[in-house]
């Protein structure tokens, strides 16, 4: 085997402990040692390619963030019923947070570390304004076409950030409580209406 390619299969086999220690023990209770046990590996080898514990995190977070990039399809952004495009973003997105639920509350727990935290702050800042960009600019252009009423880009932006966040939290908190996916849609409609 090429070095590059045992590279690339220690840090998959790192990713893949942390994933399954973060989830069962949380952020903060899991410790190098146990990523190390569970990947197989040495503490050395897991600083050959991480920094710390924290990098091997931003390295997981940014694979989800890309996960969750690729459900919305940018050449959408062309279509005529861009309104539509607004409202289907819940649809595309409910699949991605099904299939990482287990490591939902895991983000959560990072984003209240953020607050204390400068250098974590600053990438999930970084990726917070990724999206509310991209809501930002759906939204003017569907003002442009006459297909929303006039409202402030950056406060609307932020505002479905938001609801995305609580709407997540809720589902976190009562998963079977309702459709998550369609309440998102319909809280959508009410505040673009």
């Amino acid at each position: 085997m090429k070095q590059e390619e045992r590279k690339k299969n220690t840090i998959s086999s790192i990713l893949k402990a942390a994933k399954e220690c973060f989830e069962k023990k949380g952020y903060e209770n899991t410790l190098v040692t146990d990523i190390c046990r569970r990947a197989g590996i040495t503490k050395g080898g897991f600083y050959h390619h991480f920094k710390s514990k924290q990098d091997l995190f931003l390295e997981l977070l940014d694979d989800w963030i890309k996960k969750v990039s690729e459900r919305i399809n940018i050449s959408e952004l062309e279509s005529d019923d861009l309104y539509q495009v607004l409202i289907d973003i819940p649809k595309k997105l409910q699949p991605v947070f099904e299939e990482n639920k287990s490591q939902l509350p895991l983000f959560l727990e990072i984003y209240l570390k953020a607050i204390k935290d400068y250098r974590l702050k600053k990438v999930l800042l970084k990726s917070m304004n990724m999206y509310m960009a991209f809501f930002g600019y759906i939204i003017d252009e569907c003002m442009e076409k006459g297909l929303i009423k006039k409202v402030k880009t950056e406060d609307v932006s932020k505002i479905l950030f938001a609801l995305t966040t609580g709407l997540l939290m809720q589902g976190l908190m009562d998963p079977e409580g309702t459709d998550w996916g369609e309440l998102a849609t319909k809280s959508l409609i009410m505040l673009l209406e």
